[in-house]
């Protein structure tokens, strides 16, 4: 298995040599993003190998990756006990990422049985859903280069949630409202027809149907952790990297949510 190394923002595993860019794509705003830079540049090199005899010294970046291990921990009292309704919190939102909850829920649209992406940066597709004004409603437009804390990358159907809270739970209507498409059990996006609304939890290996209120699907918190996205896109559901340029990096924490829509 080929050496990674984990991102100290979000804790996905990646390349050495690929972190950088991991970190300029992934986290772009993150207000420590300056100083990883630097400390990239200077401490893994990656053009010249290291001295295995240089004592070793506690650097800023030992420092980041501590920081977000005790952000594990207070996750891990979060997730054991029950969630808040949201409100308005996720849908008001606009700011840099939320770096107390940070992890994937993967959407699936089906319309008559075949797959759709969702808008993505390949040729032909808007942008960004939660970034971008032409993917997001005007009701609920970020200025000044913020966004949302339900968000997306690419045409995956991964859904970012990076939450500056730990105590409420985000749900598929509030990433549908930030969007500005309908979803109802008549309908969701641009299909019309009756909606059949199930949510596969990997980790229990249940199977939820909410198809009388698809809104009410919540984006729960992954039992590993608030940064825990342990499952790659299931092959079935490739539509990584066909769709988008993998800045979702393919992983999520395990909740597939499935909107089969009939006409």
């Amino acid at each position: 298995m080929a050496n990674t190394e984990r991102c100290p923002i979000c804790n996905v595993a990646v390349k050495p040599e690929n972190l950088p860019r991991h970190l300029n794509d992934i986290h772009p705003r993150h207000p420590d993003m300056p100083r990883f830079r630097d400390e990239l540049k200077a401490e893994l090199g990656r053009n010249a190998p290291r001295n295995a005899a240089r004592p070793f010294r506690i650097r800023k970046i030992h420092v980041a990756v501590v920081l977000v291990i005790v952000v594990i921990g207070v996750g891990a009292y979060y997730v054991s006990f029950p969630r808040e309704p949201s409100g308005d919190k996720v849908l008001t939102y606009c700011g840099a990422e939320g770096i107390v909850m940070h992890y994937h829920t993967l959407l699936v649209i089906n319309y008559n049985g075949v797959q759709e992406h969702l808008p993505g940066e390949p040729p032909g597709e808007s942008g960004y859903i939660g970034f971008l004004p032409q993917d997001t409603s005007s009701a609920y437009q970020c200025p000044g280069g913020g966004f949302h804390a339900l968000h997306t990358h690419d045409g995956s159907g991964i859904i970012h949630c990076e939450l500056p809270w730990g105590d409420v739970t985000p749900n598929l209507g509030e990433f549908f409202t930030i969007w500005g498409q309908p979803l109802s059990s008549g309908g969701a996006w641009i299909f019309s027809g009756s909606v059949s609304a199930k949510v596969v939890d990997m980790d229990a290996h249940t199977t939820t149907d909410y198809s009388s209120n698809p809104a009410s699907i919540p984006f729960d918190h992954p039992a590993g952790g608030p940064y825990s996205n342990p499952y790659s896109i299931p092959q079935n559901l490739i539509f990584y990297g066909q769709y988008g340029n993998g800045q979702s990096s393919g992983f999520f924490a395990g909740e597939v949510v499935y909107l089969n829509i009939t006409a």
